[in-house]
Order: structure tokens, then C-alpha cells, then sequence
């Protein structure tokens, strides 16, 4: 009996694990190797057959004409020949390169200076006369220019002014009126000429005369102005409103300095 249990536990054992493999698949680590055993399979192939086309172009281009041959060894160039002609081709062309450097530093050392110091100097002194004679040359024209402003000034003031005669001295109206009157149908009535005895008064005096400019409705205008001018208030007939406390800031002022003064 013992036995027959035994064999029937294995026996369930072994069904019970091939069920369960069955319906869970194969385990994590049987599917890496899976996994590593195809990619290695891949590799191999694909490394085959990229040897085997490395191959093929090799034999194509040996097999073309066009390709080099393989030289044979005697007809291989002398290495060490070449190398020694080749330093010797170095040596001399670092002898001519130093011949040709020290030709060059002898030729520095021995030029001539671009300015030399008598040169400089002149310039210096060139520049400094430019400098002095170009404020003489201002300090001229200011001169010049102030003299020209003082002979305008003193000619304007012996100019007469336009309300001066030409005897320097005020035109004064006529004892009767200096103005045009105005009669009482409101035309303007011309006036003798003032005794400055200047054309142009008289011209615009005989101009007022006219008829057409009496009828004319600047002549209407002109009456007004005067009307308004002769009736209006004097200036210091006018009453102004007080404003308030408007110099507060100017009493407060004094106030602060009568302060200091007393407290000084």
C-alpha cells in the first residue's frame, strides 16, 4: 500500500505540473533563453550573409582589369632612399628659411623710422600755431561782430521813432482833435492834417473824405469802436471781487519770517 500511494502522489504530481505549465505557458527564464536562442539564430544568418556579399564584391573587383596588382617586392621603391632624400629636402629648406629670417630681422633692425622725433615735433609746433592762429581768428570775427552790434545800436538809437518827427521830438495832436471826428449822422468827418506835416497823414485824411468810404461799412465799424471806446469804464472805475484767501501762502510766508526774525 505504501508504495501504491507513493507511485499515485508522483503520478499526480507530474499531472498537476503539466497542467499547470499548460495553462500558464512557459516561465520567464524559458522565455529569455527562447528569446536569446532565435536572436543568436538571426544574428548567425545575417552575419552569413553579410560575409558571404563581402566576399562577392571582393572576387568582383579583383577579378576586374581596371583593378591594381599586387606589386612584386622587387619592384617595390627603396623606403629608406626616399626618407633619406626627404630629410635632406627638409634640411635645406629650414637652412633657406632661417638665411631668409635673418635677412629679414638685419632689414628691421636697420630701416629707417616711419616719423622721427624732428617730425613729431614739427607737427606738435604746426598744430599748436594752427590752434593759436585760429583763436586770433575768432577772437577777430567777435571783435568784428560786437562793433557791428554797437553801430546798429547807437544808428537805431539816432533813428527817429515812428511816433517822432524827423526833429526827434513827439507829433502832438492840434489843440482841436488829433483824430478824425464824428458827426451826428454817425460818417466820419476828416480833421486838418497834424503839424508833422507827413504825407501819408494827409493822404489818409483826404481818403476818409470820400464819400465811398463815409458809406462804407468799415466807415460803420470805425463809428462803433469809437462809440464803444469814448462810453466804456475806466479801469480804475472797476470793481473787482474780492479773492478770498488767495495770499494764504504769502501771509503764512511772512508770518514764518516775522518768526524767525523775532525768535533770532
Amino acid at each position: 500500500m505504501p508504495q501504491f500511494k507513493q507511485a499515485l502522489k508522483a503520478d499526480l504530481h507530474k499531472r498537476l505540473e503539466k497542467t499547470v505549465k499548460q495553462r500558464i505557458g512557459p516561465s520567464f527564464d524559458e522565455r529569455v533563453e527562447k528569446a536569446v536562442k532565435e536572436m543568436g539564430r538571426k544574428a548567425r544568418t545575417i552575419e552569413a550573409e553579410q560575409r558571404k556579399f563581402l566576399h562577392d564584391a571582393v572576387e568582383k573587383g579583383r577579378s576586374r582589369p581596371t583593378s591594381a596588382p599586387f606589386r612584386p617586392a622587387a619592384e617595390t621603391p627603396n623606403q629608406q632612399a626616399m626618407l633619406q632624400e626627404r630629410k635632406s629636402q627638409m634640411k635645406q629648406l629650414e637652412m633657406e628659411y632661417f638665411v631668409q629670417i635673418g635677412s629679414l630681422k638685419e632689414k628691421m633692425d636697420k630701416r629707417e623710422p616711419l616719423f622721427s622725433l624732428s617730425d613729431v615735433h614739427a607737427a606738435f609746433d604746426m598744430q599748436k600755431k594752427r590752434q593759436r592762429e585760429k583763436r586770433q581768428e575768432l577772437a577777430e570775427i567777435e571783435r568784428t561782430r560786437w562793433e557791428h552790434l554797437k553801430d546798429v545800436e547807437s544808428s537805431a538809437s539816432k533813428r527817429p521813432l515812428l511816433i517822432e518827427g524827423v526833429q526827434h521830438r513827439v507829433v502832438r495832436a492840434p489843440a482841436t482833435q488829433s483824430t478824425p471826428d464824428m458827426s451826428s449822422s454817425g460818417q466820419i468827418r476828416p480833421q486838418s492834417a497834424p503839424h508833422s506835416g507827413l504825407a501819408s497823414d494827409a493822404r489818409i485824411l483826404e481818403a476818409m473824405s470820400q464819400r465811398w468810404f463815409q458809406q462804407s461799412d468799415w466807415a460803420e465799424q470805425l463809428a462803433g469802436i469809437r462809440e464803444r471806446t469814448a462810453t466804456r469804464q475806466k479801469l480804475h472805475e472797476i470793481e473787482y471781487p474780492p479773492k478770498g484767501d488767495g495770499h494764504r501762502f504769502a501771509r503764512a510766508r511772512l508770518q514764518h519770517g516775522c518768526c524767525a526774525t523775532l525768535f533770532h
